[in-house]
């Protein structure tokens, strides 16, 4: 199996669109088999999912993720796992040891909506 982790620096990118990388690491019976770096810095956003069908991903690992990018990873047979944070190893060991699902996210009903409040009330 491959999984693709989304990266800034060495962490797990915050946001999708932000990735400077993807690191794509085989794993098989929770040991990791080889790993390389995928550049992304010639694709836009929405040709990500297609490069990483190529290299033949079944998992993606990221931080947040809107809806829109999820489908067009799930439209491709690739599962999604967002919302999280970290160092990308750690992130990595946490998915070999099967701490890590799919359709996990840190708020999977996405965010609250804002109460509305009055900036400037004024005098009294």
């Amino acid at each position: 199996m491959k999984v693709a982790i989304m990266l800034y620096g060495t962490r797990v990118s915050p946001r999708f669109g932000y990735s400077q990388g993807v690191m794509v690491v085989e794993v098989s019976d929770h040991q990791e088999i080889r790993r390389k770096t995928v550049e992304t810095d010639d694709y836009y956003p929405e040709q990500i999912p297609v490069v990483l069908g190529k290299e033949g991903v079944e998992v993606v690992i990221s931080g947040g993720m809107n809806k829109h990018f999820q489908n067009l990873f799930r439209s491709r047979g690739i599962q999604v796992i967002w919302g999280i944070i970290g160092e990308a190893d750690d992130a990595l060991a946490a998915f070999r040891g099967g701490q890590l699902t799919p359709g996990m996210g840190c708020c999977p009903e996405g965010r609250r909506p804002r109460r509305r409040q009055r900036r400037f009330q004024g005098r009294r």
